[in-house]
């Protein structure tokens, strides 16, 4: 029974530590998307697309950081992104504002759930 309890406690573990890793690294893009945003805002002008591009992932990073498992995780950041892939089906008729918007939230939701999957690629 102790082994069991062992086994149990090493997967549960295991599990938690999946979890913290894809915080760290969803933490680590949000800071660098925001960064790029704050530099991109300063520019200004035609930089303020590519700050439109990185400020639409800050929702997406949120959303996926709020979510406790990762099979829950995976499973809503692909609903997402699919939702967006959808929504790309007319890119021709978007602005340049919502266009960058659907794309960053695809970036983000997408690269999330990627990592959630496939840890170690």
């Amino acid at each position: 029974m102790e082994n069991f309890k062992s086994l149990y406690d090493s997967i549960i573990l295991e599990k938690n530590n999946d979890v913290n890793n894809l915080h760290e690294f969803i933490e680590k893009r949000k800071s660098g998307a925001d960064k790029i945003r704050k530099a991109a805002e300063a520019k200004g002008g035609p930089a303020k697309l590519t700050a439109d591009h990185f400020a639409a992932k800050e929702r997406p990073y949120k959303e996926a950081l709020s979510l406790s498992t990762k099979e829950n995780c995976s499973k809503t950041l692909k609903k997402k992104a699919q939702a967006l892939v959808s929504k790309l089906k007319s890119w021709h008729s978007m602005s340049q504002k919502e266009f960058q918007t659907v794309m960053g939230q695809l970036e983000a939701y997408g690269e999330v759930y990627i990592k959630s999957i496939k840890p170690n690629s």
